[in-house]
């Protein structure tokens, strides 16, 4: 169809195959296909001249609008490939979208004033490809060889109290006192759980190479870490957190860390994007917003 377009715009098919570049028989054997394909003569071709036809014309008249609309397309993607505007879809935890992304999103937004940002906080698992999303910020990497996986850092998870909490009980100073061997031995803490992430009857701890299995009897079970920690800061017990949750807490003394050579198994966080996602530049921009934040955030 290009091939015939270009015939009639050049005037000839000689012109024509120089503009495209390739030899005249080409062209021809191009255009008599789609001659034969439609079952029309679409070109009257004498040794010296060419006339469209009735056919023809209006043939003619729909291939414009097809390369207007391929002018279109083109112009569009060489927009997202060379400019920072448009929309940008993130996926994230709840924890990491308002722990570690909303205080620094707005200085990104700020630096990029045409782009719409579109934040998606959710504790499931999402299919970045099927569900629309530029990129996904996890912890753990997903086994999709479709996505590749950037490692933006490692987050510790650690055991946390207020100090009001022990005004009336002693201190744990070994991994034992905290819930014995049940959970409601006397004197054993009392235990707020994630239990999306941590599961309702049991946690494994670790210090080195030293393995301890909690048994639990949870004070409160919930599935969101912002209300397991307002428990832990109303003095409710001690409660497992990602260290980067609770920097400005214990920076103002609010919280402490209990047996602080304790805590479950680290845990890496990736960003998650297609293979050539990252080629568009607000795409880009982003991955090394994150690479920069993420590695401020989780070496503090």
């Amino acid at each position: 169809m290009l091939a015939f377009l270009t015939v009639v715009e050049a005037g000839s098919f000689t012109l024509a195959a120089d503009r495209i570049g390739i030899p005249k028989a080409n062209i021809s054997r191009k255009v008599s296909r789609l001659e034969e394909r439609l079952g029309v003569r679409l070109l009257e071709r004498t040794t010296r001249t060419q006339h469209l036809t009735e056919a023809g014309k209006r043939y003619l008249t729909h291939c414009k609008r097809i390369q207007e609309e391929v002018d279109l397309a083109e112009a569009a993607v060489s927009e997202v490939l060379n400019s920072h505007r448009g929309r940008l879809r993130i996926g994230t935890s709840v924890s990491i979208g308002q722990q570690i992304l909303q205080p620094d999103l707005p200085r990104f937004l700020h630096q990029y004033p045409e782009l719409e940002m579109q934040l998606n906080l959710v504790n499931r698992r999402v299919d970045l490809i099927e569900e629309g999303f530029d990129m996904l910020i996890r912890v753990g990497k997903l086994n999709d060889s479709r996505l590749i996986a950037r490692r933006l850092g490692t987050a510790q998870r650690k055991l946390f109290a207020s100090p009001e909490y022990f005004n009336h009980r002693s201190t744990p100073q070994t991994i034992d006192e905290l819930c014995g061997e049940t959970g409601k031995e006397p004197g054993a803490c009392d235990i707020l759980v994630m239990g999306s992430v941590h599961g309702e009857h049991s946690i494994e701890l670790a210090n080195g190479r030293k393995r301890k299995q909690l048994t639990l009897q949870p004070r409160l079970l919930a599935d969101d870490f912002a209300m397991i920690k307002q428990g832990v800061l109303d003095g409710l017990g001690v409660a497992i957190f990602p260290e980067y949750m609770c920097i400005q807490e214990v920076a103002e003394g609010r919280l402490i860390p209990v047996l602080s050579n304790w805590g479950m198994e680290p845990v890496d966080i990736f960003a998650l994007y297609p293979q050539h996602r990252v080629k568009i530049p607000k795409v880009k921009a982003f991955l090394e917003f994150v690479v920069e934040l993420f590695t401020q955030r989780l070496s503090v």
